[in-house]
């Protein structure tokens, strides 16, 4: 059983590579300014990317569940539990890590190009095209990780998958 907990744990390691780890995030940086904060925190809902990290995470646990059977059922269902009501704490990362990158200048204009017309249009698009990006990616790795298995078959590779 500790193997198949140690495994889960890893495999949620790896799924929460989507997004930022919220003390990593905040580290030893100073506070960020009230008013930044304030400015960052709307962009961060007018982008949604909360909502769409825990999305492309969720999209992730059925191939999870299908590579790991020996992980139980009841851990991602769990996993996921958590996720969803920890929320706060992804936004936080992520607002400390805008902070980290952005000017309060670069953050008031990303709100004005979002509130462009072609940034509107990005807004409404993005969701597809993480969705639809996710996918190519898997099957992008599918096909490599296929190639490469079936040359080292060729080869007479004994560590091939």
């Amino acid at each position: 059983m500790k193997q198949i907990v140690r495994a889960a744990l890893s495999i949620a390691a790896v799924l929460c590579v989507v997004v930022p780890s919220a003390a990593r995030s905040q580290g030893s940086a100073a506070p960020a300014d009230p008013a930044k904060l304030q400015l960052i925190r709307q962009l961060l809902t007018k982008v949604h990317i909360t909502d769409q990290a825990l999305q492309a995470m969720e999209q992730q646990i059925p191939a999870q569940r299908v590579a790991n059977p020996r992980v139980p059922a009841e851990f991602w269902d769990r996993f996921l539990e958590q996720a969803r009501a920890r929320r706060g704490e992804l936004e936080d990362g992520y607002a400390a890590l805008y902070d980290r990158h952005f000017s309060t200048e670069e953050i008031r204009q990303l709100l004005a190009f979002y509130d462009t017309p072609i940034g509107k249009r990005f807004l409404e698009v993005q969701p597809v095209l993480m969705r639809e990006g996710i996918a190519m990616g898997q099957e992008w790795g599918s096909r490599i990780g296929a190639e490469v298995g079936r040359t080292m078959g060729g080869e007479g590779s004994r560590s091939g998958p």
